[in-house]
């Protein structure tokens, strides 16, 4: 196959990842050469990249099918959100004690702005 005719005849956007692919490979080698072990002139990268990402993917597989099983007999996840809400229940209650003294600055940048906008009219 005259793979300078295939990328002249094709339109850009249908080849646009492919042409470094079929750039890289020679005339006379076949992709997956059935009859041979792969060639030591094919680029192993996409390869490499096959067998890291099944890799990865085998082990998330493994990870989740041992977690599962103990998630649904041991569910945690009601029990963290009512945690959760009560901890910002306590931390409002503090904040707005904190916030609610006679002379906070939440109190003195509050009582600045007021003042600032609505503050008498001068005659």
């Amino acid at each position: 196959m005259d793979k300078k005719r295939l990328v002249k005849t094709s339109p850009p956007d249908d080849l646009k990842g492919f042409e470094e692919f079929i750039d890289s490979q020679s005339e006379d080698t076949d992709f997956l050469n059935r009859g041979n072990a792969l060639k030591k002139e094919v680029s192993f990268e996409h390869f490499t990249f096959l067998i890291n990402d099944s890799t990865r993917l085998s082990k998330m597989k493994d990870l989740l099918m041992d977690k599962i099983p103990f998630a649904a007999r041991f569910e945690q996840g009601e029990k963290l959100v009512s945690e959760q809400l009560n901890e910002t229940r306590l931390l409002k209650k503090h904040l707005f004690e904190i916030m609610n003294k006679p002379n906070s600055a939440y109190r003195k940048s509050l009582h600045e702005i007021f003042d600032n906008f609505f503050e008498q009219p001068k005659t």
